[in-house]
């Protein structure tokens, strides 16, 4: 390969055998730059390859050299702690809370008069996976989910409840022969709290924005090695999940950058800069575009379709992904990731029409079906009316008829016509053209305690930034308010873009 200036940087940063960051945009060649390290390095004893995603893993596993051990962070842990309840026949890759219930044996009343023994399971489940992705040593009030009650209150009753239950299942889950089932980042998390030492002469960790605080403090507890961190903080959208973005939290002794973008021209670059700048932020990163690819930005309306739609959230996109195979019958549609999650948001808006509170993630605030639609008056729910309205106008069991259309079109997206995606599930992907969907969030600039303000998160801004670079040649964001903003915000002229080069 040819080094780029920043790359070659990289090079004698990590030949100095110091703790080395790199600041990486969008498409710059994260995992390029670790194998030149590799291929290039003067320091060639046993390295390290990790990173959360196995697909990122999975992908780099025949591009290292030998002396590099490519692993996800679970592998890590699986030889020697996880294996022992595959044994048993206890790990699953998810435990519902149905499934937990049963486990447990809990009667109906465990969690009255909160709520029944499905919805409680399932917030002690949450739960747990918030303490397995934090340094955390033990179970605390702050790993429980927020949970209100009918008024729209923190319920601390049930928070009292939830967490006495997940302390209780995590013994009943670390004891040898218990038949109480684990997740992956169960064994991950009892691994971790043995302050392992990793024998490696250094670690290499990708895609660190994503990292959780479990697997920060692992890392800083590796002294003897070098570390490696590469990423881009404002690709973390990974919150809810326990990402901490270690790119900030994790101390080293060197910082190098990667600002040229491989993957789109400057066009896509110009707008992904103003979202950066106006919506997440940024101060320290400017991506400069790769003058050889004619990238543009198209507002005017739908031109040919997209090879990809991306939306915020499953909601939208199961109307459009409907919407879309309800017009053409002829062809195959594929969502990134397949359709289980959209069938989760209808199985949960099946159980607040009956009168039952959701454990869908995006249902959890919504007490009845009557609150949902009555939310989606206001601006920060107004994603959701779209949804509502189609499942006013159709059965919810046809709606899942129509889900069933997509289910293992993914598996062979070559053959199908578009693809469909949430943004969290097109991170790590491009596509040669992206259309946009309109329910990214608009940033509030208003202040506490003015008329309608909604308080803004800038992982929002994150989600966006991430939005706009999975493009390559086309990005239609005719339907995007948020861009429209963020183009007023910084005084950019989208019809410009619409015929950069």
């Amino acid at each position: 390969m040819q080094a780029t200036a920043e790359q070659k940087t990289c090079l004698a940063a990590f030949n100095s055998g110091q703790d080395l960051r790199i600041d990486a945009a969008a498409g710059s060649g994260k995992t390029t730059t670790l194998r030149y390290l590799m291929a290039r390095g003067a320091r060639q004893g046993r390295t390290l390859y990790t990173s959360f995603g196995r697909k990122i893993v999975e992908e780099a596993r025949s591009r290292f050299p030998a002396h590099v051990d490519v692993r996800t962070n679970h592998s890590l842990a699986y030889r020697s702690c996880g294996s022992q309840w595959r044994a048993e026949g206890r790990l699953q890759n998810r435990v519902t809370g149905y499934q937990l219930a049963q486990a447990c044996g809990w009667g109906s009343g465990v969690f009255a008069p909160h709520a029944d023994t499905t919805q409680g399971g399932y917030a002690v489940m949450q739960t747990i996976a918030n303490f397995c992705g934090s340094g955390d040593d033990d179970l605390a009030t702050d790993h429980v989910p927020l949970l209100l009650d009918a008024e729209g209150n923190v319920d601390r009753g049930y928070t009292r409840c939830v967490l006495e239950q997940a302390r209780a299942v995590w013994e009943r889950m670390m004891a040898p022969g218990d038949r109480v089932p684990i997740t992956h980042d169960v064994y991950l998390k009892s691994w971790a709290l043995t302050h392992p030492r990793l024998e490696y002469d250094a670690i290499l960790l990708d895609e660190a924005q994503d990292t959780s605080g479990l697997m920060i403090r692992l890392l800083a507890e590796q002294t003897h090695a070098q570390r490696v961190i590469v990423g881009d903080r404002y690709q973390q959208i990974y919150a809810w999940r326990g990402a901490v973005n270690a790119m900030r939290q994790f101390k080293v002794d060197v910082v190098g950058k990667l600002t040229r973008s491989f993957r789109f021209g400057p066009a896509i670059a110009t707008l992904a800069n103003s979202v950066l700048a106006q919506y997440a932020g940024a101060k320290d990163l400017h991506i400069e575009g790769s003058p050889d690819l004619g990238s543009t930005v198209n507002v005017a309306g739908r031109m040919e379709p997209a090879r990809a739609v991306v939306a915020r959230t499953n909601a939208a996109l199961i109307v459009e992904l409907i919407e879309t195979q309800m017009r053409d019958r002829h062809n195959k549609y594929a969502v990134v990731g397949g359709v289980a999650e959209m069938k989760s948001l209808l199985y949960g808006i099946q159980d607040l029409m009956r009168g039952k509170r959701s454990s869908n993630p995006e249902l959890l605030e919504f007490v009845s079906w009557r609150a949902l639609m009555q939310a989606t008056a206001d601006p920060p729910y107004a994603h959701l009316r779209p949804l509502v309205d189609l499942v006013e106008t159709y059965r919810t069991e046809q709606l899942l008829d129509e889900l069933g259309r997509a289910e293992g079109n993914e598996r062979d997206e070559a053959q199908c016509k578009r693809v469909f995606s949430t943004t969290h599930r097109a991170k790590g992907r491009e596509f040669e053209s992206v259309e946009l969907l309109g329910d990214f969030k608009v940033r509030d600039d208003k202040k506490p305690g003015q008329q309608g303000y909604r308080k803004w998160n800038p992982e929002e801004g994150n989600i966006l930034y991430v939005a706009v670079t999975r493009a390559k040649l086309r990005l239609d964001a005719g339907n995007s308010d948020a861009i429209r903003d963020v183009a007023r915000r910084a005084g950019l002229r989208l019809d410009e873009l619409a015929h950069a080069a």
